[in-house]
C-alpha cells in the first residue's frame, strides 16, 4: 500500500493538523480503519493514540482511497474535540455494554 499526502493544513485554534491522504492499494481491497490509522501514523511520525480517520473513500473501479485524517498535538484533544461515535469507529474509545 503507498501514500501520498494531498493535502496538509494545521488549525492551530484545535491544535491539530487536517490532512487528506491518498491510498493506493493495487490488487488488494480498501484497507480497514486500523491499517490505514497505522501507516498513516507511521508516515507522519506520531503517536497512534493522537491519529484519528475522519472518512474513507474508495474510487469505484480504481485501486485508490482518499483518507481525511486528523492529527492531534495532544492527546487529550482527541476526546475533546472528536466526536464519540468517531473514537469507537478508530477503536480508541471501548464500545461500552449498555445491555443489562
Amino acid at each position: 500500500m503507498e501514500t501520498t499526502i494531498i493535502e496538509e493544513k494545521y488549525n492551530p485554534l484545535i491544535g491539530r493538523k487536517e490532512v487528506a491522504v491518498l491510498l493506493t492499494h493495487l490488487g488488494e481491497v480498501t484497507p480497514t480503519r486500523e491499517s490505514a490509522r497505522s501507516k498513516i501514523a507511521a508516515l507522519l511520525n506520531m503517536d497512534l493514540e493522537r491519529v484519528v480517520i475522519q472518512s474513507i473513500h474508495g474510487h469505484f473501479g480504481e485501486p485508490r482511497s482518499q483518507v481525511i485524517v486528523h492529527c492531534y498535538d495532544e492527546v487529550e484533544d482527541v476526546n475533546v474535540f472528536e466526536p464519540k461515535y468517531r473514537l469507537k469507529r478508530n477503536k480508541i474509545l471501548k464500545e461500552e455494554n449498555t445491555k443489562s
